[in-house]
């Protein structure tokens, strides 16, 4: 029998691995949906809590509150990735292993990492949303209702975005049979490698760098472009038109630039970035991205910089569990297969 030849394109690119009914992305024409619902319905429908029932089992359903655990008084790592990976490592003996029990999971992890990055800070609201106890948390504050309103449409906007590479790695752990927060926490891992997570980052470098000299933006952007750097926050690897997430965020972006200065200069800087680009490059058009809308919105609402990643995680976290839920009810084994070359 003659030796089967195939090739694997870089990163798998291409390549279909799995089957899903929780999300669509069509690049080529700007559409993102969630269980057959385009993402910009999905944005003006769901609060975060519940959105977390309904993605993950794909019906609604009354948790009858999230279950806040207690956590030990302890040191917890400095780094934001690593204090939630070690939230979710602390978790994993304790939390029962079902659905209810993964969505009240997903629902609770936004107070306890709060708590934890916070050193054991309170909220004197226990039925304020989640999203308003979480930015009270880390803040320092109570957030106004526009506050509360802008990061709960943020995480059900980053809820969920198909088989990117944390989510494939959950599915992977699922497949095994892990527990819920054990695979949560592989996500976490994948997550904080600067290919997949960092671009809010360079985002907030460019508007900081904008932000020293607010009074001409397009004096900076321009700067950049003839040295040569790609404008952070504009263009997308799968998009080719714009991206949904960006136009559903747009609108959340657009009513805090009533109430903050820094969301207004990135209204500026979007408007003087889009011109520069239309100007240089005008057979490839490049949108503004998603990443650009939620770097000004975390800016916004106080969120420190080096909770950012960890905070569009605790969103991402919901479609996680639907995608281990999925997996695990498959019950198969992802094992793929390597091809053997000899060096």
């Amino acid at each position: 029998m003659p030796t089967q030849t195939w090739t694997a394109p870089p990163g798998l690119e291409g390549v279909v691995v799995t089957e899903t009914a929780l999300s669509d992305v069509d690049g080529a024409t700007g559409r993102l949906t969630y269980r057959g619902r385009p993402i910009e319905e999905v944005v003006q429908t769901f609060r975060f809590e519940t959105l977390v029932p309904w993605l993950v089992t794909g019906t609604m359903r009354d948790l009858g509150g999230p279950a806040w655990r207690e956590l030990p008084d302890r040191p917890w790592p400095a780094r934001p990735m690593a204090a939630l990976a070690a939230v979710l490592l602390h978790l994993d003996d304790a939390w029962p292993d079902d659905v209810e029990s993964a969505c009240r999971l997903v629902l609770g992890l936004p107070v306890m990492f709060g708590r934890a990055v916070s050193g054991g800070r309170r909220c004197d609201d226990p039925d304020a949303p989640v999203a308003a106890r979480y930015l009270a948390l880390v803040t320092g504050r109570t957030p106004t209702p526009t506050h509360v309103r802008a990061l709960d449409a943020y995480w059900v906007m980053a809820a969920e975005h198909s088989l990117n590479a944390s989510t494939f790695a959950v599915r992977v752990a699922a497949s095994t049979g892990a527990r819920l927060p054990l695979a949560l926490a592989a996500g976490v891992g994948v997550l904080s490698g600067p290919r997949h997570g960092g671009a809010p980052e360079g985002v907030l470098t460019l508007l900081e760098e904008i932000g020293r000299q607010p009074d001409d933006p397009e004096a900076v952007l321009r700067a950049k472009l003839d040295a040569g750097e790609r404008l952070m926050g504009f263009g997308h690897r799968v998009y080719r038109a714009v991206d949904p997430r960006a136009r559903a965020l747009r609108a959340v972006f657009e009513q805090l630039a009533g109430e903050d200065p820094w969301a207004r200069l990135a209204a500026r800087t979007e408007e003087a970035a889009l011109r520069l680009l239309a100007e240089r490059h005008p057979e490839r058009p490049l949108a503004t991205n998603v990443e650009f809308y939620a770097a000004a919105v975390l800016k916004a609402l106080g969120i420190p910089r080096a909770l950012c990643p960890p905070t569009f995680a605790l969103g991402r976290m919901a479609g996680w569990t639907a995608h281990w839920w999925e997996e695990r009810r498959r019950g198969r084994l992802i094992r793929p297969l390597a091809r053997y070359r000899p060096v």
